[in-house]
């Protein structure tokens, strides 16, 4: 859960809870956290499932101290997949538990008629939230919420209200609401939620006042949101638009420059970048307007382009479920993929969390099957093989440990099978044969494992001479990968050619594509070939261990050492190798029939324990067999919602990206309005200046004419006097 690998939490803890059912703090402890598992990972109805399971066992002490978290989280799950017919049976669970007196199951329980429209219920459920629960904060935010949604039931008499000059919301409607969430900013901000919950109260006061049209207020509670806060884009964004009302364009500029560093993923980042630069052309900043509009445009363009590309593939609502759904990344990977922000914005829209979520479910199912259908393989690969007491972990130490003494009970013979080299003696030939079979099986035998970790080590060489095979196929498959990514390049190349001013011949472009195919079919064999490989290798690593093919060995080889020592031992006496080995061969005789004595109560044992392992082998393998008709089942079962979600779900997903899609287009639209608009005042402008030019033209002309006249005038009259003068 740390590192959010749920699906392998979701194992561990599924494994914990089916083995400690009856533990009193692990069983419990284990199942909330599966609960929280499920419901981190979008697995919201196995979530619910989970934790339905506190509240319907309200007798069970053990599951006092979670109730609370659980029914908060049936009810957000209530609330996230809109099914609101559900809170009911979870509010008569609440107060049968003594709900109404617990804090956390009195908020869990006013939320949920929050969202049924039941205020005044709500209100009485919440005001048993005590001030020292961590859901104080959370409790008195949705007083302010049930106050503010109540305001049009308030004002029966609208005509009676005096409205603001531009017919907006009267200005005193939301005062009761405001008033509300003006407390919640008083109270601690000591947790991360407990901040968030403030930053959301000041959210809503600024989005009242802008309402109200109380514009220098809403700016002073948006400006109240901390910085580090999740809702600070969207405040930026909304401040901006106070400030635009206000005709303060310069601050409008600021917060909007602000929110394109600070959340650039915003989903008000594109009309936020176009009112930048709307507010730009109208200071006259028109180089800056420009270029903001063209980086607009450039963006927004390419992702409107992939969509309508992506759109114009099918109309068909069923396989437009089919194509989400599909498991192969290439559908959102490539040229023509479509971009994360689309896919955000798709799954914002109205009912697109919902539609989404059955497709992610849909693929998870798949997915879960498929996985299912490869543990059966492994789990009949382990139950059909030599070593099934591999299947049955509980026996396995006491199988090893009877493997273990007759083992042991093997070297002892191989000591005294050595002893007999050590006598003194004159062998005959039949004697001679006799050691020479005896000796030939001693380098095996000596091999055998007797401690536990010598069958850990045994099964350490074994596994890695697999790993080895699986590190040989991994860099297969690497190539392979190398050669599918080749291939993608090179379709790439073709595909983007003519974008980039390369033009090739029909003639190329048809033999590129055949080669291109033919790789293609080549690299689909390779990753065939390496996947049932690889599926061979996981089963074999599964049957390597105890009772696999060496132990095997080890039992005959012991078995005709035991043999061949006796027939030695029989034929030592004094006439086949001398007195001393005689003497020698009586003593051990006693210590063989000992040790098969000793041998035969192990094997009795052990058959009695491999008459058991066979009973629950046979055991596990019903249930294999019952899970193997469910798994089909559910693939069925799967199928058949298939048909039943492709056409409704496919129409929403389908309705959604063509929501996105007209909203790209309408964003790409505003900023060629925006770049013609730039390009006309820029127009203008120089028309105002050619203009202005030519008036000063023209006046200064007209000033010099003047100025040329008065001396012409001047010099006329002195010419006259000096006539005069004459």
């Amino acid at each position: 859960m740390g590192v959010k690998d749920y699906e392998r939490a979701a194992d561990v803890l599924n494994g914990i809870v089916e083995d400690f059912r009856t533990h009193p703090t692990v069983y419990p402890d284990a199942l909330n956290m599966l609960g929280e598992t499920y419901f981190l990972s979008n697995q919201l109805l196995a979530a619910q499932r989970v934790f339905m399971t506190f509240l319907e066992q309200g007798a069970d002490p053990r599951f006092a101290p979670y109730r609370e978290r659980a029914a908060i989280r049936v009810v957000d799950i209530a609330l996230r997949t809109r099914n609101f017919t559900s809170l009911d049976k979870v509010f008569g669970l609440v107060s049968g538990l003594g709900g109404e007196a617990t804090s956390g199951l009195a908020y869990a329980k006013g939320k949920g008629l929050l969202v049924q429209g039941k205020f005044d219920a709500a209100d009485a459920s919440l005001r048993l939230v005590a001030p020292d629960s961590p859901f104080y904060h959370q409790a008195r935010y949705l007083f302010g919420v049930a106050m503010m949604l109540r305001v049009p039931a308030v004002e029966p008499n609208a005509a009676a209200t005096p409205k603001s000059s531009a017919g907006g919301v009267p200005g005193t409607r939301y005062d009761q609401a405001v008033e509300r969430f003006r407390e919640v900013t008083r109270l601690p901000a000591d947790t991360a939620d407990h901040r968030h919950v403030i930053d959301m109260a000041w959210l809503a006061m600024g989005r009242l006042k802008y309402e109200a049209e109380s514009y220098s207020e809403a700016a002073e509670a948006y400006n109240r949101v901390d910085r580090t806060s999740p809702e600070f884009g969207t405040m930026l964004y909304e401040l901006a638009w106070v400030y635009v009302k206000t005709g303060d364009f310069i601050r409008a500029q600021r917060a909007l420059e602000v929110l394109a560093i600070a959340d650039p993923n915003s989903q008000d980042v594109a009309e936020a970048s176009l009112l930048r630069a709307d507010l730009m052309l109208r200071a006259g900043e028109f180089g800056k307007s420009g270029k903001i509009y063209e980086s607009v445009r450039g963006t927004y363009d390419t992702m409107r382009a992939r969509i309508v590309g992506f759109m114009a593939a099918t109309k068909d609502p069923s396989v437009y479920f089919d194509m989400l759904s599909s498991d192969q990344l290439e559908v959102f990977d490539g040229p023509g993929a479509l971009p994360t922000m689309v896919i955000k914005w798709a799954r914002e829209g109205e009912d697109g969390a919902l539609a989404f979520a059955v497709i992610e479910d849909a693929v998870l199912c798949r997915r879960l099957v498929k996985e299912s259908n490869e543990i059966i393989e492994r789990l009949n690969a382990v139950l059909t093989s030599p070593n099934k007491i591999r299947a049955v972990p509980g026996l396995r130490a006491a199988a090893e440990r009877g493997s273990g003494l007759v083992n042991a009970l093997g070297l002892a013979r191989l000591k005294l099978g050595q002893g007999l080299e050590g006598v003194e003696s004159t062998l005959s030939a039949p004697l001679s044969d006799a050691r020479s079979k005896r000796k030939a099986l001693e380098k095996r035998l000596g091999q055998i494992p007797v401690t536990a970790a010598d069958f850990a080590q045994r099964e350490v060489q074994q596994k890695g001479q697999w790993n080895k095979a699986s590190q040989e196929l991994k860099r297969v498959e690497l190539e392979v990968d190398s050669l599918q990514a080749t291939i993608n390049g090179l379709e790439r190349v073709i595909s983007d050619g003519p974008t980039q001013g390369v033009v090739r011949s029909p003639q190329d472009l048809e033999s590129y594509r055949r080669d291109i195919a033919e790789q293609k079919t080549l690299v689909a064999n390779y990753q065939a070939s390496a996947l049932g490989l690889r599926r061979v290798i996981e089963a074999a690593k599964l049957q390597v261990g105890f009772g696999d093919k060496r132990f095997s060995d080890d039992e005959r080889t012991r078995k005709e050492y035991a043999a061949a020592l006796w027939r030695e031992v029989k034929l030592s006496d004094a006439k086949n190798g001398g007195p001393d080995l005689a003497a020698y061969a009586a003593r051990a005789t006693t210590l063989l029939g000992k040790a098969d004595d000793a041998e035969a109560l192990i094997e009795g044992s052990m058959k009695r324990l491999n008459e058991l392992v066979a009973q629950q082998v046979s055991v596990l393998r019903k249930v294999v067999q019952t899970e193997t008709q469910n798994v089909v089942r559910y693939g069925f079962e799967l199928e058949a919602l298939d048909k039943e979600a492709r056409v409704a779900v496919g129409g929403v997903a389908l309705r959604n990206f063509t929501e996105v899609r007209d909203r790209l287009r309408s964003i790409v639209l505003r900023a060629d309005v925006g770049i013609t608009e730039e390009a006309w005042e820029v127009r203008e402008e120089q028309q105002t200046r050619v203009r202005r030019l030519k008036v000063e033209k023209a006046r200064t002309e007209s000033r010099l004419q003047e100025e040329l006249n008065e001396v012409l005038d001047d010099s006329g009259d002195a010419e006259q006097e000096a006539k005069d003068g004459q």
